[in-house]
């Protein structure tokens, strides 16, 4: 077959070379990487990391907007998105990490009755 003087010809014969690896670059495993175990996910840069939990919180109305709100406050005051996950993990950490927080944190979730010590009755 003769090309016309306006076709262009393009040789593909070494299209599968020239595009080998481009779509895989994650498909080699490095030595120093854990085996895929379910417990670990594998990062774009080839390292792995803890898989994160997933789960539902229920809100009544009023304390997701209050979510809402805080999200938004903590997205102007950081420059950036925030996601509500990293809210979550970032009052965790707090909590877990100041004593008075995590006392302050005790007391309001307790709901019993503060109890006074009564004179022993005789």
């Amino acid at each position: 077959m003769t090309a016309r003087p306006n076709e262009v010809s393009i040789d593909t014969s070494d299209i599968d070379k020239l595009l080998s690896g481009v779509g895989r670059r994650n498909e080699a495993k490095s030595a120093v990487q854990k085996p895929t175990d379910g417990t670990t996910v594998q990062r774009q840069n080839g390292k792995t990391a803890a898989k994160p939990s997933k789960f539902t919180v229920l809100l009544e109305e009023k304390d997701a907007l209050a979510f809402d709100m805080l999200a938004y406050e903590m997205r102007a005051a950081a420059g950036r998105r925030v996601e509500k996950a990293e809210i979550l993990r970032t009052l965790i950490q707090l909590a877990l990490s100041d004593v008075r927080l995590n006392t302050s944190l005790g007391q309001t979730l307790d709901r019993r009755p503060v109890q006074t010590e009564q004179p022993a009755q005789d």
